[in-house]
C-alpha cells in the first residue's frame, strides 16, 4: 500500500513552502492561466521537490488538439519532454491501454528520477496515476486536469485505476501524485455535457458536507463554467480534507462515493454511454430514497435534492438506455464498500451532513431489497 499524503490547497505566490522534502504531502495549486502563461514548469519543478531528468505529458487526443503542445513546450525547457497519447473515454480504462503505456515509457528510456505529467480529465487521470504506481515499482507524476470533474474530485486523493468485466476501477492503487496544477481558464473549451458532469460532483459535495454549495447551486440557473467557477476550491478544500483524514477509504472518506454505488452501476450498465457525472447524480437520487425509506434523510432537505437534480438532468441530459433491474443490481453488489457479502451505502442525515453509526461508521448496510424500487423511483422522477 502507498504512503498517505496529507493534502493541501497551496498559495502559488508561495513556492517555496513546496520544496521542504521532509512533508510528505500531495500539494494543490489553483492559479488561473498556469498553463498558457508558462508557469507549468516553475510549478512542476516546485511540486517534484526537485528538477526532473526527463518528462512525459500523458494525454488524450481530444486534450493533444487543445493544450499539449503548450505543455511540452514549456516543461522541455527544464527536462527533456516526450508525448503519449490515449484513445478518449472510459473505455480506455484498460489493462491493454496500461500496457500500452509502459511500453512507451520504456522505449522512451524514462527512469524513476523522471516524472509523468497527466493532462487531461479523470480517464487520464486514473490511468496514468495506475502506470505512475506500477512502472519500475512507482515514479512521481503531477495531475493537470482539463475537466471540471477531474479538477474538483478525481485528481485529488491518489485513487488510480481501470475498469473491470465485472464493474468500475475495481483494479487500481492509492499512489497520491506530487502535486495537481489547476487552470481554470482550460475549462472554457468544455462541451456543456462535460460541465454538467461535473456539477454533478459539486452537488454531491454539497449533500455531504456543505449546505451553502448546495444552496448556490439551487439559485444558479446558467450553469456555464464561470458561473460555478468559485466553487473549484471549496470542493477541493472538501476532498483534500477527507482525503487526508483518510486516505485508505476505510472510513469518512468512503463518503465521497455517495451516489457512486448506484452511479457506478448505472454507468457499467449503459456500457459507459453516460458520464460519470450524471451517472453519479443520478445515483444520488436512488440513494437519497433509500436513505429516506430508511429513516436517515430529512425529508424537506431529500426534496431539495430531488428538485436540484431533476431541474439538472432533465434541462441538460437523458437517460437513453434501459435501466435493467438484473444488471444494475449485479454491478453493485462488486461495490468496493461492500462488506461480509452485504451492500453498504454512504447516506445523507441532511444537506452538509452524512450518516454515521457506531457500529458501521458511513459505510451503511442497506437491504439489496431495496436497490430495485430504488431504480423504480429514478425512472418516475426522470419521466416527468
Amino acid at each position: 500500500m502507498a504512503q498517505s499524503a496529507t493534502v493541501r490547497i497551496v498559495n502559488s505566490k508561495h513556492l517555496a513552502s513546496l520544496r521542504d522534502k521532509k512533508r510528505c504531502s500531495c500539494d494543490i495549486i489553483i492559479d488561473e492561466g498556469l498553463l498558457a502563461k508558462g508557469k507549468i514548469t516553475r510549478f512542476a519543478s516546485a511540486l517534484l521537490k526537485r528538477t526532473p531528468t526527463s518528462c512525459v505529458v500523458i494525454t488524450d487526443s481530444t486534450v493533444h488538439r487543445l493544450y499539449s503542445s503548450v505543455a511540452v513546450e514549456g516543461l522541455s525547457k527544464i527536462a527533456k519532454t516526450d508525448l503519449i497519447l490515449v484513445p478518449p473515454g472510459e473505455k480506455s480504462k484498460t489493462f491493454d491501454v496500461c500496457i500500452k503505456i509502459l511500453s512507451d515509457l520504456a522505449k522512451l528510456g524514462l527512469e524513476r528520477d523522471g516524472a509523468l505529467i497527466l493532462l487531461g480529465g479523470g480517464v487520464v487521470g486514473d490511468i496514468g496515476g495506475f502506470v505512475a504506481s506500477i512502472y519500475k515499482r512507482g515514479v512521481k507524476y503531477i495531475q493537470v486536469p482539463t475537466t471540471l470533474l477531474a479538477q474538483i474530485d478525481s485528481s485529488i486523493g491518489g485513487k488510480t485505476g481501470i475498469d473491470a468485466e465485472w464493474g468500475k476501477n475495481q483494479i487500481g492503487t492509492f499512489y497520491p501524485p506530487a502535486g495537481v496544477l489547476i487552470d481554470p481558464i482550460l475549462l472554457k473549451t468544455l462541451p456543456r455535457h462535460e460541465v454538467l458532469s461535473g456539477i454533478g460532483e459539486m452537488v454531491k459535495y454539497g449533500v455531504i458536507s456543505s449546505e451553502r454549495i448546495f444552496s448556490e447551486l439551487e439559485r444558479s440557473r446558467a450553469h456555464s463554467s464561470s458561473d460555478i467557477g468559485h466553487l473549484i476550491e471549496p470542493c477541493c478544500k472538501i476532498k483534500a480534507r477527507l482525503a487526508s483524514k483518510d486516505p485508505f477509504d476505510f472510513n469518512i472518506r468512503s463518503i465521497l462515493n455517495y451516489g457512486h454505488t448506484i452511479g457506478h452501476a448505472l454507468e457499467a450498465t449503459s456500457e459507459y454511454a453516460i458520464s460519470h457525472g450524471i451517472a453519479v447524480l443520478s445515483g444520488m437520487l436512488s440513494e437519497g430514497w433509500i436513505a429516506r425509506e430508511l429513516g436517515i434523510f430529512q425529508v424537506s432537505d431529500f426534496q431539495r435534492q430531488e428538485s436540484l437534480i431533476k431541474r439538472l438532468l432533465t434541462t441538460n441530459s437523458r437517460l437513453d438506455f434501459q435501466m435493467q433491474h438484473e444488471r444494475i443490481v449485479k454491478f453493485a453488489l462488486s461495490d468496493k464498500k461492500n462488506a461480509g457479502g452485504k451492500l453498504r451505502m454512504s447516506l445523507p442525515e441532511r444537506l452538509g451532513k452524512m450518516h454515521q453509526n457506531k457500529k458501521d461508521g458511513f459505510k451503511i448496510p442497506v437491504s439489496v431489497d431495496l436497490l430495485k424500487p430504488s431504480i423504480d423511483y429514478l425512472k418516475r422522477v426522470l419521466s416527468t
